[in-house]
């Protein structure tokens, strides 16, 4: 053993700052930053577990979905979308899904009004196995010792690396790989080692993916692991008398301790793989009970460190340098038989490639293989009925609210014993009033860790005003005066700053508006962390009132006329005219109509306002007025006929230019004439001058010559 131990080199990384996966794109509405692609789950006996999801998204929404597709089929029961999150604030969703045993596909859509907004995907999420591997050198591994990758895609491995450094930090937000012949399994595994095989084959029997991280140190004892869970600097049995002889301060139990209160907080946990003794056998030679005691300490220990109760699996391992031990063995299956311990049985490895790879206790090529079969026969179907995992604790939340003079404040919740933010702050709530992304995290009593979702401030925090525009005038400025007709409305259009959304005076969150209200408008923009912009300048709306609807009565021999109840107050009116649904070219109160049929009219008002354009507004078309021409009258009506107040009326079918009208007396004799240049409607005649009797009166034009007889009666 003591011909391959690494010299190491104690250096201690505080590590605060959590980088995060994928950068976002300038059009992307929605981010997931938890979990990270390649992530499994742990799932409980009843072959599900929960899935935490958080991320960010960088427009207004109301409503969140998610659901999880089988990377392959067969490989998972995908769901059906489900809303996971309503009314998020602050720029930041959390939540989680429950999946079976499988490997998904994480998708989450965003929606606004019932519109999607955006997506995001998550390749490769899993509900599966996880599991720590410790104890020493046949657990660790080596490269270049024959180890065979996974051959499974779903056979996972943590990517952390704290071989050479040693570190009493948290690892840094939790990234994954599938496990290759080569990969170090974080935080010390050197190489797939026999877990590629194991993997394979779980994940063949069992269809769930797995993931390991891997703890493990070579040239260690069981009392090295007590010692330093203990706080005490343990030495290495193969280096005394060097400078190197002690181990770094904490290991090897310390990388232990960080896998299960950090990775087991977020990813939940199976059982820690223990495989480990060969050194207390060879050259220790330690006793039945000596073993004994120190591997109960140490399960305990991680139980009594973490506040949960981790299942174990011990490795029945004494096998080194062609010696084998009895109390060792004997040791292992004391811990694993004691009641209600929560403890099961390894595999029996020491008659596993006799003799080994390189002679004295490390396997090797084939031997790799045999070892990862065996232990898959110890994780048969009764233990994974029997063991109780650790499923992943649930995601603190976040609380994003908009502060003071352009700042947030970012609040965590009670009950945690320690917070510490990517900043270096450690409050429960920070305020921060610049572009970034932050994240905390957070300890409980015991020390497992939490990690907050990362909050991704994006542009100013206090957003510009709005301006408004009509939507029929794009990227015009509206005028603060404005007036529709009562029966219409009027669409005004803001336009807000990126990343936040128009809220109107009325409470209303989109980019238009239509309005049909009298009243006074303003809008402000705001964004997902609910920080608001100044007030717009206002619009004032004036609602013209609805004009009231004329009535058509016949007033003429050939004339209509359509007259108001009350005046309109505009400043122009005029009427539409229709005969049945046909619109006829005439515009005044009274028409001049020669052709039988149903006549009605509208009301049309013309309104000013002051630097606005003039509205026009309608009426109601009247009810119908029937007409019937008479075509007894030769072209010319004159009436009343008889008249007693001396004042006739004249009508012409033809509208005629330049006419002349004069009343004659019956031998001819010309009383009295009137010039007409525009005969187009009913004219007044005034006889009053007459005394009583017959007279002619005459219309002429060019191409019209026509007479009547009118009686004046006193």
């Amino acid at each position: 053993m003591k011909k391959y131990y690494n010299l190491f080199t104690f250096l201690i990384v505080t590590v605060l700052f959590v980088p995060l996966g994928k950068a976002q794109t300038a059009d992307q509405v929605v981010k997931i930053t938890y979990p990270e692609s390649r992530a499994i789950f742990q799932r409980g006996n009843d072959n599900t577990s929960t899935i935490y999801v958080s991320g960010n998204y960088y427009q207004p929404v109301d409503s969140i979905q998610a659901r999880v597709v089988a990377e392959a089929s067969g490989q998972g029961i995908s769901t059906e979308w489900a809303t996971i999150q309503r009314n998020p604030q602050g720029g930041v969703f959390q939540s989680s899904l429950r999946a079976q045993g499988g490997w998904y596909r994480l998708e989450i859509q965003v929606f606004s009004g019932g519109v999607i907004l955006g997506s995001d995907v998550i390749r490769k999420v899993g509900v599966g196995e996880v599991f720590i591997i410790t104890g020493q050198s046949n657990a660790q591994g080596f490269q270049n010792f024959g180890a065979v990758g996974a051959a499974d895609d779903r056979v996972n491995c943590v990517t952390y690396d704290n071989s050479t450094a040693n570190s009493l930090a948290d690892p840094p937000a939790p990234t994954f790989q599938q496990l290759s012949a080569t990969s170090l399994i974080g935080p010390r595994g050197q190489s797939a080692w026999c877990w590629g095989v194991l993997g394979d084959l779980i994940a063949k029997q069992y269809n769930v993916p797995v993931l390991f991280m891997n703890t493990a140190w070579q040239a260690t004892v069981i009392n090295n692991w007590k010692e330093s869970s203990d706080g005490i600097v343990t030495k290495n049995i193969f280096a005394l008398g060097t400078p190197n002889e002690n181990f770094p301060a904490g290991m090897p139990y310390a990388n232990l301790l960080i896998a299960l209160r950090y990775y087991c907080s977020l990813q939940g946990l199976r059982a820690v793989l223990w495989q480990q003794g060969e050194n207390d056998n060879v050259p220790l030679h330690s006793t039945r009970k000596a073993y004994n005691d120190g591997m109960q300490y140490l399960v305990n220990k991680t139980r009594a460190d973490t506040d949960r109760y981790p299942a174990w699996v011990l490795a029945r391992s004494s096998y080194n340098m062609g010696q084998v031990s009895q109390e060792i063995i004997q040791a292992q299956n004391d811990v694993i038989n004691t009641y209600n311990n929560n403890v099961f049985a390894g595999p029996f490895t020491d008659n596993i490639q006799i003799p080994r790879f390189e002679g004295d206790v490390h396997f090797g090529g084939d031997g790799l293989k045999q070892l990862g079969q065996a232990w898959f026969n110890s994780l048969n179907a009764i233990f994974f009925a029997t063991s109780r995992p650790l499923t992943p604790l649930p995601s603190p939340t976040v609380r994003v609210a908009c502060g003071t003079n352009s700042s947030l404040t970012l609040s965590l919740p009670d009950l945690y014993k320690s917070y510490t933010w990517n900043t270096g702050q450690t409050a429960q709530s920070i305020t921060v009033n610049r572009p970034g992304v932050y994240r905390a995290i957070l300890k409980d009593r015991t020390g497992n860790t939490y990690l907050s979702p990362p909050i991704d401030v994006q542009g100013i925090i206090q957003p510009t005003v709005p301006a408004i525009s009509l939507s029929t005038q794009p990227g015009q400025v509206a005028a603060s005066q404005q007036q529709i007709c009562a029966d219409s409305a009027i669409t005004l259009t803001a336009v807000a700053s990126a990343g936040s959304v128009p809220l109107w005076s009325t409470g209303v969150t989109s980019n238009t508006i239509a309005l049909k209200t009298s009243g006074t408008y303003s809008v402000q923009g705001v964004n997902v962390y609910g920080c608001r912009s100044a007030q717009s300048s206002s619009i004032t709306l004036t609602v013209r009132p609805k004009l009231a609807v004329p009535t058509v009565e016949q007033v003429g021999t050939y004339a209509l006329r359509a007259d108001m109840p009350a005046s309109t107050g505009g400043q122009n009116d005029a009427f539409d005219w229709r005969r049945a649904n046909e619109v006829i070219p005439q515009t005044t109160a009274e028409v001049k109509v020669i052709v039988t049929g149903s006549y009605s009219a509208r009301a049309k008002t013309t309104f000013a306002l002051a630097n606005t354009p003039s509205l026009t507004c309608y009426s109601d078309f009247s009810a119908p007025k029937q007409f019937t021409f008479d075509q007894t009258t030769g072209g010319i009506s004159v009436y009343p006929n008889p008249v007693s107040d001396g004042v006739v009326t004249i009508e012409t079918i033809e509208n005629l230019t330049n006419a002349l009208v004069t009343v004659y007396t019956l031998t001819g004799q010309e009383l009295v004439s009137y010039s007409v240049p525009i005969f187009d409607e009913r004219k007044l005649i005034n006889l009053t001058g007459l005394a009583q009797g017959v007279y002619i009166i005459g219309v002429r034009s060019a191409g019209f010559n026509v007479s009547r007889r009118i009686v004046v009666a006193r």
